[in-house]
């Protein structure tokens, strides 16, 4: 049976920095109404408001028209009960996904693969879509594949196994279960700052090369 295309929304696929953000600006605030004009007032995702408007609406935490939902009160709680409620709203949202696939032994690329042909989207989309869902898991505690990565532009017009795996690994940040964002185990804590916001995807990468490489060289002394 083909996949069904129909026009349910689609998983949100914005910057992940943002739509994180725009999660915790809920979380903290109590606005009548979410749209583009409130984010924009709190510099969320600048120039990508709607797609936190979008992501937010996916997850159920505001309607159609914007006000928050009984779920978004959720997201005040402290402690466990957060942690509850925000798995709850991940798997709520996100239900074909976690039916279809045991997130304990699936990887990356097959719940990429989800989004492709599950969803109907495109590669670019879907791999947007594969980040922000990691990242909404690895805040909520909800346990992933211990090996997984997700894959590259480049691996997307060329078939994997036309690689050998050292190539396949090289110019990556190595993967951990623990934290999506880790140097050589090395965890990475970053602060979502209107400085940072307002970088670029280009600038954020370069940035992070630019640590990864001192890292790296302050590790083999």
């Amino acid at each position: 049976m083909p996949p069904n295309f129909s026009k349910a929304p689609l998983p949100p696929y914005g910057p992940t920095a943002g739509m994180i953000e725009g999660l915790q600006l809920l979380q903290r605030a109590s606005p009548s109404k979410v749209n583009e004009e409130f984010l924009r007032s709190h510099r969320v995702a600048p120039g990508n408001e709607y797609k936190v408007v979008g992501a937010l609406k996916f997850l159920g935490l505001i309607d159609e028209e914007g006000k928050p939902t009984e779920k978004s009160q959720l997201l005040k709680t402290r402690g466990p009960a957060y942690l509850l409620s925000l798995q709850d709203i991940i798997r709520s949202a996100y239900h074909k996904l976690f039916a279809q696939n045991n997130l304990k032994e699936a990887n990356r690329e097959d719940i990429y693969n989800y989004f492709v042909t599950e969803e109907g989207v495109g590669a670019e989309m879907a791999l947007k879509a594969t980040r922000f869902f990691l990242a909404l898991c690895q805040i909520a505690g909800i346990e992933l594949a211990a090996s997984s990565r997700t894959p590259s532009k480049k691996a997307i017009r060329t078939s994997p196994h036309s690689q050998s795996p050292s190539r396949r690994r090289r110019g990556r940040l190595p993967s951990t279960s623990k934290s999506p964002l880790s140097i050589e185990g090395i965890p990475l804590v970053l602060a979502i700052t209107p400085e940072i916001t307002e970088m670029s995807e280009e600038e954020l990468a370069k940035a992070f090369r630019k640590i990864h490489r001192a890292l790296r060289s302050a590790l083999e002394e």
